[in-house]
């Protein structure tokens, strides 16, 4: 072999020894920042873990709480009903006329069940917004879904409210409290 061929040869090496390496060091730096990312969403995961473990006592009595207040159903229609009567009855004591009311499709969900009710109302526009605060008392386990407040076209000192309340009940299921996870 003359000196040149192995001056070529030696360029040759050296040259597929530097793209060996920029292939091979582009892909461990791929690699590399696959592994940062994955370390960071873990800690991230850790430090969402260590914050809902904080929180492991308040939830349990947010639990027991739900489970011995949370009322039971006897009945879709009668749970309707009731509904009705006492959003009704509450109107009127607040000076409110109702317009139109509806009973909404009851739902049933794994966690709880769900009767709603759709009024209309008329009335002054304090009068409204003292019966709505006192009917999302979070003990009754009830909410506002829709809610939508106009001026009243033909008395302008009076609001007409369209309101969908819900109520919340206990599963069907509820008898049996779930078991607790195991402490670690």
């Amino acid at each position: 072999m003359k000196a040149s061929e192995r001056r070529l040869l030696t360029i040759l090496v050296v040259l597929a020894l530097v793209a060996g390496s920029a292939i091979l060091c582009q892909f461990l730096l791929g690699k590399q920042r696959l592994i940062e990312r994955r370390e960071e969403t873990l800690s991230l995961r850790q430090v969402e873990a260590d914050a809902m473990l904080a929180d492991k006592d308040l939830w349990h009595a947010r639990q027991t709480w739900l489970q011995s207040a949370q009322p039971s159903m006897t009945s879709e229609s009668q749970a309707s009903n009731e509904l009705l009567d006492t959003l009704v009855a509450a109107a009127a004591k607040n000076d409110l006329v109702v317009q139109k009311r509806a009973l909404q499709e009851p739902v049933t969900r794994p966690f709880y069940r769900e009767v709603g009710v759709s009024l209309t109302l008329k009335g002054q526009f304090p009068a409204m917004f003292r019966w709505l605060h006192e009917m999302l008392d979070p003990a009754e386990f009830r909410a506002i879904s829709f809610l939508k407040i106009i001026p009243d076209e033909a008395d302008k000192s009076a609001v007409v409210c369209t309101v969908h309340f819900s109520r919340f009940y206990a599963p069907a299921t509820a008898a049996t409290p779930p078991k607790e996870a195991p402490e670690s």
